[in-house]
């Protein structure tokens, strides 16, 4: 008999294995890449004061180095648990007491991740952001930055279909001696294949994320830089070094760091994240063909509706929460924003065809009609395992 756990473990299955998971910030890992979650490495320390340590330290180091190669990187940190962590480490390396951090505005219109600076001290200076365009309105960032000079600057988004203007920011912030560092938490999948921006090449001094969303791996978080004076900083926070003052992490977790070495061997880079944008743009033109409102389907710059691995719908909340649980009788997982995520289906082998019946099904419910739920039964049968 299942014990209490057992039984909402396997409810859970049911709930997210048995439908069609098109949730932006989550995707699906691979048997092998599971494997070492249930090893016994999972509950193992790696510091070099233990015995026996000594295959744990490899791990890190060839993790690392795939990780450097990945990213085109000439550092990579791996103990932050989650991008959220990642994301602390840096703010609080690369930035001090009272300081402004220029940061991409939370939520609607912006998208940024919605941490708290001022609970650490210091100081949000939210970037002007265009809902019409789903951009940076860059003229005003640019003024905005110069008159405040923040030491350090916050891009990407969470809420996200368009690249950043990367290189323009960096130059302005270099200019007066700051860092750019880039939250690539929701395209760093995408980044890794070469699809979407490369941030690091394009001026920003920082790359960090979380390597569960369009990166298929465990929950986790990654920094990467070329700047070995930065990586230095960001070391003391983010690794163990408890004589050097305050760490955020003790325990870097070795199963996670393992599991994220055989994602890195693993991924097809370059034709997964371009079937991931592929699938994005199929259902994006559907629905802007259909009329359903999405945000940025006509920016300035950006003849595609989508550049990455999201759709944006832009129904308003009340409408989109009511969406999204009739999407979840019918066996679709999206989020209360009714965002449209391609990471998951994509890695279980959806092409053009398949998020083209699927857009249709999604425009049916959308518009409170009924749809052929054996067309929905039929696309969880047939992608039930991940094969990119």
């Amino acid at each position: 008999m299942l014990t209490s756990i057992e039984a909402l473990l396997e409810r859970h299955n049911q709930s997210r294995l048995r439908a069609i998971n098109l949730i932006v910030s989550e995707n699906r890992m691979s048997e092998k890449a599971m494997a070492p979650l249930s090893s016994d490495i999972q509950s193992r320390y790696a510091a070099t004061f233990y015995a026996g340590t000594e295959p744990a330290q490899e791990i890190i180091h060839s993790v690392t180095e795939k990780a450097k190669a990945v990213f085109a990187a000439d550092f990579a940190n791996l103990a932050p648990i989650s991008g959220n962590m990642a994301l602390l480490a840096v703010i609080f390396a690369l930035s001090r007491s009272q300081d402004h951090v220029g940061r991409v505005p939370p939520f609607f219109p912006g998208g940024g991740y919605p941490i708290n600076y001022e609970i650490f001290d210091r100081k949000p200076l939210a970037l002007p952001f265009s809902a019409s365009t789903w951009q940076l309105d860059l003229p005003k960032t640019l003024a905005l930055l110069e008159r405040y000079r923040p030491p350090l600057v916050v891009l990407g988004s969470s809420i996200v279909t368009y690249p950043m203007p990367v290189r323009q920011v960096a130059d302005c912030v270099h200019a007066y001696g700051g860092i750019v560092a880039y939250d690539g938490s929701h395209s760093l999948g995408l980044i890794a294949g070469g699809q979407y921006q490369d941030p690091l090449r394009e001026g920003a001094d920082v790359l960090l994320g979380s390597t569960h969303k369009t990166f298929p791996g465990p929950q986790g978080g990654i920094i990467l830089t070329n700047n070995e004076a930065i990586h230095d900083q960001v070391k003391q926070l983010a690794n163990f070094t408890p004589l050097d003052g305050p760490t955020l992490i003790c325990n870097p977790h070795l199963a996670r760091i393992a599991s994220t070495g055989i994602v890195l061997e693993e991924t097809p880079w370059k034709e997964y994240a371009r079937q991931v944008v592929e699938n994005a743009r199929v259902i994006a033109n559907l629905f802007r063909a259909e009329g359903v409102p999405v945000h940025g389907a006509a920016a300035e710059n950006f003849p595609e509706p989508t550049y990455c691995h999201q759709v944006i719908t832009n129904f308003p909340l009340k409408e989109s929460m009511r969406l999204r649980d009739r999407l979840q009788k019918h066996h679709i997982n999206v989020d209360g924003f009714v965002r449209i995520g391609t990471s998951e289906i994509t890695r279980l082998g959806y092409k053009a065809a398949e998020c083209r019946t699927l857009a249709h099904l999604l425009v049916r419910l959308f518009n409170h009609q009924a749809i052929d739920v054996e067309t929905v039964e039929k696309l969880i049968d047939t992608h039930d395992k991940v094969v990119m």
